[in-house]
């Protein structure tokens, strides 16, 4: 433990620091009753945590003084991305691969926004948000640009990507893998990558710690994906191949008789003889969903509240704060064009 206080110690500061700078519920319920975007940037000014990305935004500007939503979600997000790298100036050597998780989940968004650009032939524009320099091992640029699949194997040369896509190339040029496949290889990816990391580098209570922040969500992902092809797809049977190949409390047998059930309540009569059995609060893939959100972000506040200083103290801010992200922007979207408020969320987030 004195170990971990001197490896650890000023990077948990930080952390504590920069946590201290989160959005309260009331704040997401107040800005939930703005009339508009420009409101919420107004007050974001005296928040924190998040008053440089009000400069970021204001930069952004257009000559009417206007701020779209584009503009103040993507300078929130750049926000974010400037925490994560100053945060990274505290994290020993040997643990930066493990931290580099944002790096590869962005760039796996990146790839799959490029595909669906070039399944659209251009009808559908994934824009390239500025980032600090940070060591990411796609072209985020090339990506942006390429005209073919070619092109976009040519962007993730070097990145851990690069191996699966080339195995799922297609023999015609002028043809595109499948969507849902390749989403599900390159999570697959995703999740095996962090899985070697911590079965390589780490040991004893750290490593069972990242095993389960990380092995309960691979669990709650199959059964969510399941559940969704049970419920909209009820004549589709193909489970495994966007099942992510990997286990941690569910078994694959009970994996096997979830994709077996004849339906959605035959799939919660199989959860309750497995550790989730009693986690949803009803029958639906809703529930589950809900169960996801909530368990990963509770898990990830309770080791950053109140765990041990540890490597798992940054990672689980750095999944604290996407998660605020994200709520923040589910309130620039309901003031902007009315859509729902997770009030729920809100509160999670924020209590």
């Amino acid at each position: 433990m004195i170990d971990s206080y001197m490896r650890y110690g000023a990077l948990a500061a930080k952390v504590k620091a920069l946590y201290g700078k989160r959005l309260r519920f009331s704040d997401f319920e107040h800005m939930a009753g703005l009339p508009n975007e420009q409101s919420i940037l107004d007050y974001l000014r005296s928040q924190p945590g998040w008053s440089a990305a009000v400069s970021a935004a204001l930069s952004a500007m257009t000559p009417s003084g206007y701020v779209g939503r584009m503009e103040l979600e993507d300078a929130l997000r750049l926000q974010v991305w400037r925490e994560y790298e100053g945060l990274n100036h505290f994290v020993p050597r040997p643990d930066k691969n493990l931290v580099a998780f944002p790096l590869r989940q962005a760039e796996l968004l990146a790839i799959l926004g490029t595909l669906r650009r070039l399944k659209s032939h251009g009808r559908v524009r994934e824009g390239v948000l500025a980032m600090p320099n940070l060591p990411f091992k796609v072209n985020r640029k090339a990506l942006a640009s390429c005209k073919d699949y070619n092109g976009l194997l040519a962007a993730v040369q070097g990145s851990i990507y690069y191996e699966p896509l080339l195995h799922i190339r297609p023999d015609d040029p002028n043809v595109l893998p499948d969507y849902t496949t390749t989403e599900a290889l390159l999570r697959s990816t995703y999740f095996s990558h962090i899985y070697r990391i911590i079965y390589k580098s780490y040991a004893g209570e750290t490593k069972s710690l990242l095993l389960r922040g990380m092995g309960e969500r691979v669990d709650l992902l199959n059964i969510i994906h399941i559940l969704r092809l049970k419920t909209y797809f009820p004549g589709d049977d193909q489970y495994y191949s966007a099942l992510f190949p990997m286990n941690y409390k569910l078994k694959p047998e009970k994996i096997k008789a979830m994709c077996d059930a004849s339906d959605v309540s035959q799939v919660f009569a199989v959860l309750q003889d497995t550790p989730y059995a009693g986690r949803f609060t009803a029958q639906d893939v809703a529930s589950v969903e809900d169960c996801y959100r909530r368990s990963f972000y509770t898990f990830n506040k309770r080791q950053l509240v109140s765990g041990p200083p540890s490597i798992y103290t940054a990672v689980s801010y750095l999944n604290v704060k996407s998660t605020e992200l994200k709520a923040l922007v589910n309130v620039i979207e309901s003031v902007k064009y009315g859509a729902h408020y997770d009030e729920e969320f809100a509160r999670l987030v924020g209590e």
